[in-house]
């Protein structure tokens, strides 16, 4: 089988490229790092199997394949991507194979092996996968990793390992596993737009908050409340009541 390995992520791409590379009748014919170059090539060239990454700039995974489907030209296609919530919704309506990130050898096998078996007949495929794309949508790629200055020098971490985003004058402070960092951004209104919206929450002008890190929040005086976050410093962030009444809709079971 000829097969094309989409992904903007280099990386990614090059990971697949290894575990393809031990399948004797695997031939890596091209690789894409966009969905429209992705099109492009499916397009021009003889593909059996498409590794597709969803989220993509631009042009998203579920767009390349619903604008394949209106063509002539309909390869199988197997889905990778690092979110759970798409391949849930691809189970519900039995559409097609669905790798989660990292990928493992099995599931790769397995998939393989399904896709062997359909290239016979891609009608039932094809069926299956017009309904996934129109039953899912894709939302904004969220960022994974924000820039800090780490001793006068940027560097990388990841937004899964920040508690908290603070707004200090003219910069962000950046709440982390590390300790207190400073954010390479000049305010929460660059960042709030880019971040997935199921676990980062806005409070007021001067916060931005992890769901997912916040480890208490508790009574305090005069009606107000005192969040305490999992981060270096179990920092304390004081709440006024709609601010905690926020919270508690956001995530039930914290208080």
């Amino acid at each position: 089988m000829k097969v094309m390995i989409v992904d903007d992520e280099k990386l990614a791409r090059d990971e697949m490229r290894y575990l393809l590379a031990e399948e004797p009748d695997i031939e890596i014919a091209c690789e894409a790092s966009s969905g429209r170059e992705a099109l492009e090539l499916a397009r021009s060239q003889d593909i059996d199997l498409i590794f597709l990454d969803i989220q993509m700039p631009v042009m998203d995974g579920f767009e390349v394949v619903r604008a394949l489907i209106e063509g002539e030209k309909m390869p199988l296609i197997v889905f990778a991507t690092a979110y759970d919530r798409y391949a849930i919704k691809a189970l519900e309506v039995k559409a097609l194979d669905y790798l989660l990130k990292p990928i493992e050898k099995e599931a790769l096998e397995r998939a393989l092996n399904r896709a062997r078996e359909s290239v016979a007949d891609r009608r039932d495929f094809v069926r299956r996968l017009k309904k996934l794309t129109e039953t899912i949508k894709v939302g904004k790629k969220f960022l994974s990793k924000i820039v800090v200055i780490v001793e006068g020098k940027a560097s990388i971490i990841e937004v899964d390992k920040v508690a908290l985003l603070k707004q200090a004058g003219h910069k962000v402070e950046a709440y982390t596993d590390e300790g207190e960092l400073v954010a390479n951004y000049k305010s929460l209104d660059e960042l709030e737009g880019d971040l997935d919206p199921d676990v980062f929450i806005r409070l007021g002008s001067e916060y931005i908050v992890n769901v997912e890190r916040i480890s208490s929040i508790v009574p305090w005086s005069g009606g107000n409340y005192i969040m305490t976050m999992i981060d270096a410093d179990d920092t304390e962030v004081r709440l006024t009541q709609s601010q905690a009444k926020l919270l508690k809709n956001k995530i039930e079971g914290v208080y």
